[in-house]
């Protein structure tokens, strides 16, 4: 019995993808980076690319074979970025010459990998395939913090905790590993973060008191949101955005130039359109009756949702700023394509015989 093709995914991740080149393009529109556009138009047909070949050709037991290695090219670049990395005040992107490569990048879907693979393993000592987890995640996001990076390191956490959970193999460890988290969480905030991190953090409960500093991209992009209205000003006819008072408008607050010109009808669309992505996410993974598969799905999910929330939530004010891009929407190549590459995974687990999992676990 073969279950039907899934049309649905890939034609929400396209509509999400033209829905960024559109606002994109108005971001960058004139004189302020207009080279951008071109070149997130080629990111995003080589990300469609990755996706139908990742969803296609590569066989879905590619990937558990894989894992180990992905994880030991993981920690090799997040320690190279670390002396070769470029960026402003952080050392996140390592120069290739004709593009970036971000390794944190890369270390969240290594991860996702990895957890899948020791988690669906049949063990007697379940203590040692947890402590396997635990120990990945730490090294990853000890490296990410390093950069520093402290978004892409909460990520590494939800990841780790939202597949540890999923995977329903540790639920006594991991209540204690919650009440754990939950005792550190404010010794981590006090000692083991620099000022302007903290700041950032701190910024989003009192904004005004922030407004010259860690707040001020948040108030600025609360208030083109605020000024697009229903409807918005229209396309190119953002005031805040044409006259650049939203930093980093073309990446982390890419959602402000969509509330001020088009309006609470385009954010809301947008929106939709995610909500539309991860409903098909989370409907293919309740499906699949590879342990492997579910695992590393519902990790994809959590990726996606996570990026989703947090993005939008610190562009409205209403969470930290923390330099979450919005998929498929903020500018960046190596995320973007990163991004396809696991929705090309979540696509091969459709269309399949059913059978098909249990003959190849």
């Amino acid at each position: 019995m073969r279950r039907r093709a899934e049309f649905l995914l890939p034609i929400f991740m396209i509509s999400i993808m033209v829905f960024g080149l559109i606002v994109l393009f108005s971001a960058t529109f004139g004189e302020r980076e207009e080279y951008l556009f071109g070149r997130q138009l080629v990111w995003v047909l080589l990300s469609c690319a990755v996706f139908v070949f990742t969803a296609y050709v590569i066989k879905r037991n590619f990937w558990k074979s894989m894992s180990i290695v992905l994880i030991f090219a993981s920690v090799v670049t997040l320690v190279a970025v670390l002396y070769l990395g470029s960026g402003e005040g952080s050392r996140r992107w390592i120069d290739l010459g004709i593009a970036s490569f971000q390794p944190s990048e890369l270390a969240k879907f290594s991860l996702i990998l990895f957890l899948g693979f020791i988690y669906s393993r049949e063990a007697k000592n379940k203590y040692g395939l947890f402590s396997l987890g635990v120990l990945s995640a730490a090294i990853f996001a000890g490296l990410i913090y390093l950069e520093p990076d402290l978004g892409s390191t909460i990520i590494i956490v939800v990841i780790w905790y939202f597949v540890t959970l999923i995977s329903k193999r540790f639920d006594k460890l991991m209540i204690a590993m919650t009440a754990l988290i939950a005792f550190f969480v404010p010794v981590v905030f006090m000692f083991g973060l620099k000022p302007y991190q903290r700041d950032r953090l701190l910024s989003f409960l009192n904004p005004e008191e922030y407004a010259s500093g860690a707040a001020y991209n948040t108030i600025q992009a609360i208030r083109a949101i605020g000024s697009g209205g229903l409807e918005g000003t229209g396309m190119l006819q953002g005031t805040m955005n044409r006259l650049g008072y939203v930093p980093a408008d073309h990446t982390d607050f890419i959602f402000s130039v969509l509330g001020e010109e088009w309006g609470f009808i385009g954010s809301v669309s947008l929106i939709v359109l995610y909500s539309l992505l991860l409903w098909r996410i989370w409907s293919i993974t309740r499906k699949t009756t590879s342990e492997f598969g579910r695992i590393v799905l519902s990790g994809i999910f959590a990726v996606f949702a996570f990026h989703v929330v947090q993005n939008i939530g610190m562009n409205l004010g209403l969470l930290p700023v923390t330099g979450i891009p919005l998929p498929f929407v903020s500018y960046g190549g190596s995320s973007s394509m990163i991004f396809a590459l696991q929705l090309g995974i979540v696509q091969s687990y459709t269309g399949k015989e059913v059978e098909y999992d249990r003959e190849h676990e």
